[in-house]
Protein backbone atom coordinates (compact mmCIF):
# COMPACT_ATOMS: atom_id res chain seq x y z
CA UNK A 1 0.00 0.00 0.00
CA UNK A 2 0.79 3.51 -0.61
CA UNK A 3 1.60 6.55 0.97
CA UNK A 4 3.20 10.19 1.18
CA UNK A 5 3.55 11.97 -2.57
CA UNK A 6 2.75 8.16 -4.20
CA UNK A 7 -0.20 7.47 -1.95
CA UNK A 8 -1.59 11.19 -3.03
CA UNK A 9 -0.78 10.57 -7.09
CA UNK A 10 -2.85 7.32 -6.52
CA UNK A 11 -5.74 9.32 -4.90
CA UNK A 12 -5.86 11.59 -7.67
CA UNK A 13 -5.82 8.49 -10.19
CA UNK A 14 -8.70 6.98 -8.15
CA UNK A 15 -10.44 10.23 -8.19
CA UNK A 16 -10.00 10.46 -11.99
CA UNK A 17 -11.06 7.44 -12.50
CA UNK A 18 -14.90 7.64 -10.46
CA UNK A 19 -16.05 10.45 -12.50
CA UNK A 20 -14.88 8.87 -15.33
CA UNK A 21 -17.27 6.02 -14.64
CA UNK A 22 -20.20 8.68 -13.25
CA UNK A 23 -19.91 11.16 -16.32
CA UNK A 24 -20.30 8.01 -18.74
CA UNK A 25 -23.04 6.59 -17.31
CA UNK A 26 -25.42 9.39 -16.28
CA UNK A 27 -26.06 10.67 -19.42
CA UNK A 28 -25.72 6.90 -20.83
CA UNK A 29 -28.55 6.21 -17.92
CA UNK A 30 -30.53 9.09 -19.59
CA UNK A 31 -30.32 8.12 -22.59
CA UNK A 32 -31.31 4.84 -22.33
CA UNK A 33 -34.48 5.96 -20.41
CA UNK A 34 -35.57 8.19 -22.96
CA UNK A 35 -35.08 4.89 -25.49
CA UNK A 36 -37.25 2.93 -23.43
CA UNK A 37 -40.13 5.87 -24.21
CA UNK A 38 -39.85 7.39 -20.71
CA UNK A 39 -40.71 11.02 -20.26
CA UNK A 40 -39.04 13.96 -19.81
CA UNK A 41 -40.05 13.83 -15.94
CA UNK A 42 -38.37 10.33 -15.51
CA UNK A 43 -35.36 12.08 -16.16
CA UNK A 44 -35.69 13.97 -13.03
CA UNK A 45 -36.91 11.02 -10.99
CA UNK A 46 -33.63 9.15 -12.77
CA UNK A 47 -31.33 12.01 -11.14
CA UNK A 48 -32.77 12.09 -7.44
CA UNK A 49 -32.62 8.12 -7.16
CA UNK A 50 -28.82 8.84 -7.96
CA UNK A 51 -28.79 10.92 -4.57
CA UNK A 52 -31.13 9.51 -2.64
CA UNK A 53 -28.09 6.84 -0.89
CA UNK A 54 -26.19 10.17 0.13
CA UNK A 55 -29.58 11.63 1.55
CA UNK A 56 -30.58 9.28 3.99
CA UNK A 57 -26.79 7.25 4.70
CA UNK A 58 -24.35 10.39 4.27
CA UNK A 59 -23.95 11.39 8.01
CA UNK A 60 -23.28 6.95 8.82
CA UNK A 61 -20.85 6.38 5.72
CA UNK A 62 -19.03 9.73 7.30
CA UNK A 63 -19.03 8.20 10.89
CA UNK A 64 -17.90 4.62 8.92
CA UNK A 65 -15.17 6.52 7.54
CA UNK A 66 -13.89 7.99 10.57
CA UNK A 67 -13.43 4.66 12.10
CA UNK A 68 -12.51 2.31 9.45
CA UNK A 69 -10.24 4.29 7.22
CA UNK A 70 -10.67 5.96 3.93
CA UNK A 71 -8.99 3.13 1.82
CA UNK A 72 -11.59 0.80 3.32
CA UNK A 73 -14.17 3.07 2.49
CA UNK A 74 -13.05 3.79 -0.91
CA UNK A 75 -12.94 0.00 -1.56
CA UNK A 76 -16.76 0.06 -0.50
CA UNK A 77 -17.38 2.86 -2.91
CA UNK A 78 -15.48 0.84 -5.84
CA UNK A 79 -17.14 -2.33 -5.04
CA UNK A 80 -20.77 -0.78 -5.56
CA UNK A 81 -20.03 1.00 -8.49
CA UNK A 82 -18.99 -2.19 -10.30
CA UNK A 83 -22.55 -3.93 -9.59
CA UNK A 84 -24.19 -0.35 -10.67
CA UNK A 85 -22.64 -1.03 -13.93
CA UNK A 86 -23.08 -4.47 -13.58
CA UNK A 87 -27.09 -4.28 -13.22
CA UNK A 88 -26.85 -1.32 -16.38
CA UNK A 89 -25.05 -4.11 -18.52
CA UNK A 90 -26.94 -6.90 -17.69
CA UNK A 91 -30.42 -5.77 -16.85
CA UNK A 92 -30.65 -2.31 -18.02
CA UNK A 93 -34.18 -2.89 -20.07
CA UNK A 94 -36.61 -1.27 -17.64
CA UNK A 95 -36.75 1.43 -15.99
CA UNK A 96 -37.28 0.34 -12.79
CA UNK A 97 -33.64 -1.46 -13.31
CA UNK A 98 -32.05 1.97 -14.40
CA UNK A 99 -33.04 3.19 -11.65
CA UNK A 100 -31.66 0.28 -9.16
CA UNK A 101 -28.18 1.17 -11.25
CA UNK A 102 -28.73 4.79 -10.29
CA UNK A 103 -29.23 3.98 -6.45
CA UNK A 104 -26.31 1.67 -6.50
CA UNK A 105 -23.93 4.20 -8.46
CA UNK A 106 -24.58 7.38 -6.23
CA UNK A 107 -24.08 4.67 -3.21
CA UNK A 108 -20.69 3.83 -4.20
CA UNK A 109 -20.37 7.06 -5.63
CA UNK A 110 -21.14 8.60 -1.97
CA UNK A 111 -18.54 6.14 0.06
CA UNK A 112 -16.02 6.98 -2.32
CA UNK A 113 -15.77 10.60 -1.92
CA UNK A 114 -16.07 10.54 1.13
CA UNK A 115 -13.09 8.14 1.49
CA UNK A 116 -11.35 10.90 -1.32
CA UNK A 117 -11.80 14.00 0.24
CA UNK A 118 -11.02 12.77 4.20
CA UNK A 119 -7.75 11.90 2.80
CA UNK A 120 -7.21 14.91 1.23
CA UNK A 121 -8.20 17.12 4.10
CA UNK A 122 -6.06 14.70 6.24
CA UNK A 123 -3.03 14.92 4.77
CA UNK A 124 -3.20 18.90 3.39
CA UNK A 125 -1.71 21.83 5.61
CA UNK A 126 -3.95 24.82 6.69
CA UNK A 127 -1.66 27.80 3.85
CA UNK A 128 -2.18 24.90 1.06
CA UNK A 129 -5.51 23.59 1.58
CA UNK A 130 -7.01 25.50 -0.67
CA UNK A 131 -4.42 24.55 -3.63
CA UNK A 132 -4.26 20.92 -2.64
CA UNK A 133 -8.04 20.59 -2.89
CA UNK A 134 -7.83 22.68 -6.17
CA UNK A 135 -5.47 19.95 -7.52
CA UNK A 136 -7.86 17.17 -6.24
CA UNK A 137 -10.78 18.99 -8.01
CA UNK A 138 -8.32 19.25 -11.20
CA UNK A 139 -8.06 14.78 -11.00
CA UNK A 140 -11.94 15.45 -10.53
CA UNK A 141 -12.57 17.61 -13.66
CA UNK A 142 -9.78 15.51 -15.61
CA UNK A 143 -12.24 12.14 -15.33
CA UNK A 144 -15.35 14.75 -16.03
CA UNK A 145 -13.90 15.56 -18.86
CA UNK A 146 -12.67 12.29 -20.24
CA UNK A 147 -16.31 10.33 -19.34
CA UNK A 148 -18.62 11.90 -21.95
CA UNK A 149 -16.21 11.21 -24.76
CA UNK A 150 -17.59 7.36 -24.34
CA UNK A 151 -20.92 9.19 -25.46
CA UNK A 152 -19.26 9.20 -29.02
CA UNK A 153 -18.02 5.75 -28.83
CA UNK A 154 -18.94 3.69 -31.99
CA UNK A 155 -22.31 1.63 -31.68
CA UNK A 156 -24.99 3.96 -31.74
CA UNK A 157 -26.87 6.28 -33.89
CA UNK A 158 -27.70 9.65 -35.04
CA UNK A 159 -28.94 10.63 -31.89
CA UNK A 160 -28.11 8.05 -29.18
CA UNK A 161 -25.09 6.74 -27.90
CA UNK A 162 -24.12 3.32 -27.59
CA UNK A 163 -25.25 2.68 -24.10
CA UNK A 164 -24.79 -0.94 -23.11
CA UNK A 165 -21.08 -0.31 -24.72
CA UNK A 166 -20.99 2.69 -22.36
CA UNK A 167 -22.30 0.33 -19.13
CA UNK A 168 -19.46 -2.37 -20.06
CA UNK A 169 -16.55 0.01 -20.58
CA UNK A 170 -17.66 1.49 -16.82
CA UNK A 171 -17.53 -2.25 -15.11
CA UNK A 172 -14.02 -2.38 -16.67
CA UNK A 173 -13.04 0.79 -15.00
CA UNK A 174 -14.65 -0.05 -11.89
CA UNK A 175 -12.55 -2.86 -11.81
CA UNK A 176 -9.40 -0.78 -12.14
CA UNK A 177 -10.94 1.70 -9.70
CA UNK A 178 -11.11 -1.07 -6.57
CA UNK A 179 -7.01 -1.94 -7.54
CA UNK A 180 -6.67 1.40 -6.96
CA UNK A 181 -8.46 1.64 -3.74
CA UNK A 182 -6.63 -1.34 -2.39
CA UNK A 183 -3.24 0.48 -3.43
CA UNK A 184 -3.75 3.51 -1.15
CA UNK A 185 -3.65 3.44 2.54
CA UNK A 186 -5.20 5.46 4.79
CA UNK A 187 -3.49 8.38 6.86
CA UNK A 188 -3.40 7.99 10.59
CA UNK A 189 -6.52 8.30 12.71
CA UNK A 190 -6.86 10.18 15.69
CA UNK A 191 -9.06 8.31 18.54
CA UNK A 192 -11.59 10.94 19.35
CA UNK A 193 -13.26 9.51 16.45
CA UNK A 194 -14.64 6.83 18.00
CA UNK A 195 -15.20 8.48 21.65
CA UNK A 196 -17.58 11.19 20.35
CA UNK A 197 -21.47 10.59 19.47
CA UNK A 198 -22.04 11.14 15.63
CA UNK A 199 -25.15 13.75 16.81
CA UNK A 200 -23.16 15.67 19.08
CA UNK A 201 -20.24 15.85 16.96
CA UNK A 202 -22.22 17.03 14.06
CA UNK A 203 -24.07 19.62 16.21
CA UNK A 204 -20.99 21.19 17.22
CA UNK A 205 -19.54 21.13 13.42
CA UNK A 206 -22.92 23.00 12.63
CA UNK A 207 -22.50 25.76 15.04
CA UNK A 208 -19.63 26.90 13.27
CA UNK A 209 -19.97 30.15 11.67
CA UNK A 210 -20.41 30.63 7.95
CA UNK A 211 -21.26 26.55 7.65
CA UNK A 212 -24.78 26.69 6.60
CA UNK A 213 -23.84 29.18 4.23
CA UNK A 214 -21.26 27.35 2.51
CA UNK A 215 -23.93 24.05 2.61
CA UNK A 216 -26.65 25.57 1.20
CA UNK A 217 -24.19 27.77 -1.60
CA UNK A 218 -22.40 24.27 -2.10
CA UNK A 219 -25.48 22.24 -2.59
CA UNK A 220 -27.44 24.65 -4.71
CA UNK A 221 -23.98 24.80 -7.33
CA UNK A 222 -23.76 20.88 -7.46
CA UNK A 223 -27.47 20.72 -8.21
CA UNK A 224 -27.13 23.12 -11.18
CA UNK A 225 -24.14 20.43 -12.42
CA UNK A 226 -26.29 17.68 -12.05
CA UNK A 227 -29.12 18.88 -14.26
CA UNK A 228 -26.54 20.14 -16.83
CA UNK A 229 -25.81 16.35 -16.96
CA UNK A 230 -29.32 15.24 -16.84
CA UNK A 231 -30.75 17.93 -18.92
CA UNK A 232 -28.50 18.40 -21.26
CA UNK A 233 -29.91 14.83 -23.33
CA UNK A 234 -33.15 16.85 -23.62
CA UNK A 235 -31.52 19.72 -24.82
CA UNK A 236 -30.49 17.47 -28.23
CA UNK A 237 -33.28 15.22 -28.15
CA UNK A 238 -35.88 18.72 -28.24
CA UNK A 239 -33.46 20.31 -30.52
CA UNK A 240 -32.91 17.78 -33.07
CA UNK A 241 -29.12 18.11 -31.97
CA UNK A 242 -26.46 14.94 -32.40
CA UNK A 243 -25.10 13.44 -29.42
CA UNK A 244 -21.81 14.64 -30.67
CA UNK A 245 -22.75 18.09 -29.95
CA UNK A 246 -24.16 16.94 -26.36
CA UNK A 247 -21.08 15.57 -25.81
CA UNK A 248 -18.98 18.24 -26.69
CA UNK A 249 -20.88 19.78 -24.08
CA UNK A 250 -20.39 18.19 -21.56
CA UNK A 251 -16.53 17.52 -22.22
CA UNK A 252 -16.18 21.50 -22.46
CA UNK A 253 -18.23 21.99 -18.95
CA UNK A 254 -16.07 19.68 -17.22
CA UNK A 255 -12.63 21.03 -19.27
CA UNK A 256 -13.15 24.17 -18.18
CA UNK A 257 -13.59 23.48 -14.72
CA UNK A 258 -10.68 21.89 -14.65
CA UNK A 259 -8.45 24.51 -16.04
CA UNK A 260 -9.77 26.69 -13.69
CA UNK A 261 -8.77 24.93 -10.71
CA UNK A 262 -5.40 24.66 -11.27
CA UNK A 263 -5.35 28.33 -10.36
CA UNK A 264 -7.62 28.32 -7.36
CA UNK A 265 -4.62 28.97 -4.73
CA UNK A 266 -3.78 31.81 -6.62
CA UNK A 267 -7.18 33.33 -7.18
CA UNK A 268 -8.18 32.98 -3.70
CA UNK A 269 -5.32 35.01 -2.35
CA UNK A 270 -5.57 37.71 -5.15
CA UNK A 271 -9.34 37.83 -4.74
CA UNK A 272 -10.49 36.66 -1.36
CA UNK A 273 -12.48 33.91 -1.00
CA UNK A 274 -15.80 34.92 -0.40
CA UNK A 275 -15.17 37.19 -3.38
CA UNK A 276 -14.21 34.94 -5.57
CA UNK A 277 -16.95 32.32 -4.23
CA UNK A 278 -19.72 34.86 -4.40
CA UNK A 279 -18.59 35.99 -7.90
CA UNK A 280 -17.68 32.69 -9.82
CA UNK A 281 -21.41 31.74 -8.80
CA UNK A 282 -22.92 34.72 -10.39
CA UNK A 283 -20.86 34.54 -13.75
CA UNK A 284 -21.96 30.50 -13.53
CA UNK A 285 -25.49 31.69 -13.33
CA UNK A 286 -24.94 34.06 -16.24
CA UNK A 287 -23.09 31.27 -18.56
CA UNK A 288 -25.92 28.12 -17.41
CA UNK A 289 -28.79 30.30 -18.64
CA UNK A 290 -27.37 30.44 -22.43
CA UNK A 291 -28.64 27.34 -23.51
CA UNK A 292 -32.21 28.58 -22.92
CA UNK A 293 -32.62 30.12 -26.05
CA UNK A 294 -31.95 28.02 -29.35
CA UNK A 295 -28.77 28.97 -30.29
CA UNK A 296 -26.16 27.72 -32.82
CA UNK A 297 -24.13 24.57 -31.75
CA UNK A 298 -21.18 25.92 -31.15
CA UNK A 299 -22.56 29.15 -29.01
CA UNK A 300 -23.89 26.00 -26.95
CA UNK A 301 -20.47 24.97 -26.47
CA UNK A 302 -19.03 28.39 -25.70
CA UNK A 303 -21.90 29.00 -23.12
CA UNK A 304 -20.89 25.28 -21.74
CA UNK A 305 -17.32 26.60 -21.65
CA UNK A 306 -17.96 29.45 -19.53
CA UNK A 307 -20.19 27.89 -17.09
CA UNK A 308 -17.87 25.12 -16.64
CA UNK A 309 -14.72 27.88 -15.80
CA UNK A 310 -16.81 29.52 -13.04
CA UNK A 311 -18.86 26.91 -11.90
CA UNK A 312 -15.22 24.78 -11.07
CA UNK A 313 -14.45 26.79 -8.73
CA UNK A 314 -16.91 26.78 -5.61
CA UNK A 315 -16.68 23.42 -4.71
CA UNK A 316 -13.35 22.40 -4.25
CA UNK A 317 -13.93 25.66 -1.99
CA UNK A 318 -16.15 24.82 -0.09
CA UNK A 319 -14.22 21.55 0.46
CA UNK A 320 -11.43 23.07 1.82
CA UNK A 321 -12.85 25.34 3.82
CA UNK A 322 -14.80 22.59 5.80
CA UNK A 323 -11.87 20.13 6.13
CA UNK A 324 -10.19 23.41 8.06
CA UNK A 325 -13.05 23.80 10.50
CA UNK A 326 -13.46 19.34 11.06
CA UNK A 327 -12.41 18.89 14.65
CA UNK A 328 -9.80 16.21 14.82
CA UNK A 329 -10.99 12.29 13.67
CA UNK A 330 -14.24 13.74 12.75
CA UNK A 331 -13.05 14.97 8.90
CA UNK A 332 -15.32 12.11 7.45
CA UNK A 333 -18.27 12.68 9.29
CA UNK A 334 -17.66 17.24 8.37
CA UNK A 335 -17.49 16.00 4.57
CA UNK A 336 -20.89 13.66 4.40
CA UNK A 337 -22.43 16.73 5.91
CA UNK A 338 -21.46 18.82 3.12
CA UNK A 339 -22.00 15.56 0.71
CA UNK A 340 -25.90 15.30 2.55
CA UNK A 341 -26.86 18.98 1.95
CA UNK A 342 -25.67 18.72 -1.42
CA UNK A 343 -27.54 15.56 -2.28
CA UNK A 344 -30.65 16.94 -0.63
CA UNK A 345 -30.26 19.28 -3.18
CA UNK A 346 -29.79 16.93 -6.09
CA UNK A 347 -32.92 14.85 -4.89
CA UNK A 348 -35.42 17.68 -4.45
CA UNK A 349 -34.38 20.10 -7.12
CA UNK A 350 -34.10 17.40 -10.33
CA UNK A 351 -37.42 15.78 -9.20
CA UNK A 352 -39.48 19.21 -9.02
CA UNK A 353 -37.73 20.89 -11.98
CA UNK A 354 -38.22 17.26 -13.82
CA UNK A 355 -42.06 18.48 -13.45
CA UNK A 356 -41.47 21.86 -14.97
CA UNK A 357 -39.41 19.80 -17.55
CA UNK A 358 -42.88 18.49 -18.31
CA UNK A 359 -44.26 21.77 -19.35
CA UNK A 360 -41.67 24.18 -20.40
CA UNK A 361 -39.15 21.82 -21.77
CA UNK A 362 -35.16 21.99 -21.51
CA UNK A 363 -35.19 25.64 -21.59
CA UNK A 364 -37.89 25.99 -18.63
CA UNK A 365 -35.73 23.80 -16.46
CA UNK A 366 -32.35 25.70 -16.99
CA UNK A 367 -33.75 28.76 -16.69
CA UNK A 368 -35.05 28.32 -13.15
CA UNK A 369 -31.62 26.81 -12.43
CA UNK A 370 -30.15 29.57 -13.19
CA UNK A 371 -32.03 31.71 -10.68
CA UNK A 372 -31.61 29.36 -8.02
CA UNK A 373 -27.49 29.92 -8.98
CA UNK A 374 -28.80 33.86 -7.98
CA UNK A 375 -29.62 32.20 -4.76
CA UNK A 376 -26.62 30.00 -4.14
CA UNK A 377 -24.54 33.31 -4.40
CA UNK A 378 -26.65 35.06 -1.73
CA UNK A 379 -26.06 32.45 0.39
CA UNK A 380 -22.01 32.63 -0.30
CA UNK A 381 -22.47 36.28 1.15
CA UNK A 382 -22.22 34.67 4.83
CA UNK A 383 -19.27 32.71 4.23
CA UNK A 384 -16.07 33.50 5.95
CA UNK A 385 -12.87 34.89 4.29
CA UNK A 386 -10.78 33.13 6.10
CA UNK A 387 -11.71 29.80 7.69
CA UNK A 388 -8.60 28.82 8.45
CA UNK A 389 -8.80 31.66 11.31
CA UNK A 390 -10.99 29.60 13.18
CA UNK A 391 -10.40 26.47 12.04
CA UNK A 392 -10.24 23.21 15.28
CA UNK A 393 -8.53 20.63 12.78
CA UNK A 394 -5.39 19.14 13.22
CA UNK A 395 -3.33 21.05 10.03
CA UNK A 396 -0.47 18.12 9.52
Amino acid sequence: MATGRRGLLLLLVHAALMQIIIFGMRPSLSYAALDLGSSPASLGVLSAFYALPALFLALPAGRVTDLIGERRGMVIGAVTVAAAAAVAVFAGSSLLTLMAASVLLGCGQMFTVLGEQSYIGAISTAHRSDATFGVYGFAVAVGQTVGPIMLILPGGTANTPPVTLIFAVSLACAGLLLVVSLLISSPARSGIAGRQGMLRTARGVMATPGLPNALVAGSLVLASVDIFIAYAPLIGHDRGLPAVVISLMLIARSGFSMFSRLFLGVLSRVLGRRRLLVGSILLSAVTFAGPVFDLPASVLVAFACGYGFFVGICQPMTMSWISLIAPPGTRGLAMSMRLAANRLGQTVLPATLGVLAAAAGAAGVLAASSVMLLVAAWSGTGVPGDPAAGAAGDQT
